[in-house]
């Protein structure tokens, strides 16, 4: 299946789903519980968990923060994170070329 991460960003480096998913599973989280812990779509959360797209850094922040992530899985879930105003950028560019 084709990635669908913006050229715009790097992919994520690779395990970070699967560091993402084991300290959601260890927190006690199933993925929709996850979701709706940091208000956002379980399809939301699936895709950072399968690296098809960055969270934004508030959005990081707020997983960091509810999982109580080690401080190295919360390291590379910061490198990663797109600026806000960079992701609504290209919702809006998305939503125009429709």
């Amino acid at each position: 299946m084709a990635s669908t991460t913006s050229p715009r960003w790097a992919p994520p480096p690779v395990g970070l789903g699967a560091m993402l998913a084991a300290a959601r599973t260890e927190a006690g989280y199933s993925g929709r519980a996850l979701a709706r812990a940091v208000g956002r779509s379980h399809a939301w959360l699936r895709g950072l968990e399968a690296g098809e797209r960055p969270p934004s850094v508030a959005m990081a922040g707020r997983v960091s923060e509810v999982l109580q992530l080690d401080p190295w899985t919360d390291a590379v879930l910061q490198s990663v994170a797109v600026e806000d105003a960079a992701l609504r950028a290209r919702r809006r560019t998305k939503g125009a070329a429709r």
